[in-house]
């Protein structure tokens, strides 16, 4: 068996108050209970009907905030002469979109026809080192 690691010494105990021998003498004895006195303590209502009476306040914002329709604006309309604003110029964006086959384009789209490929010429040159073509 391996030995036990050595252990800090234990701080001591407290000392506990003993019992007054003169009970101990008669364990039969009863002791009268006493019944504390209870303290004083403040009255609730007051904020009872604080805390009612702001739930009510809040809940009545809330209920004519959503209920009632808008009040009806005193705003005056007179007649005036507004003068048109100069548009910025538009710019047009063309988008052109190649078409896969059997892909029709849309109703409104303009259709161009692709043009024609151009011919690619390839010249074959033959050396008379390789032999080769």
């Amino acid at each position: 068996m391996t030995e036990p690691l050595e252990r800090r010494p234990l701080p001591p105990r407290r000392e506990r108050p003993q019992p007054r021998p003169d009970l101990l003498d008669s364990p039969a004895v009863a002791r009268p209970a006493v019944a504390r006195a209870a303290g004083a303590r403040p009255d609730a209502r007051p904020m009872r009907m604080l805390l009612g009476l702001t739930g009510v306040a809040a809940l009545s914002a809330l209920v004519t905030t959503i209920a009632a329709p808008p009040a009806p604006s005193q705003i005056t309309t007179s007649v005036a002469e507004v003068q048109a604003v100069p548009s910025a110029p538009v710019t047009h964006v063309t988008r052109y979109v190649q078409l896969k086959p059997g892909q029709t384009a849309p109703p409104s789209a303009q259709v161009q026809a692709a043009p024609a490929a151009t011919p690619r010429v390839v010249v074959v040159t033959t050396t008379r080192q390789s032999g080769k073509p």
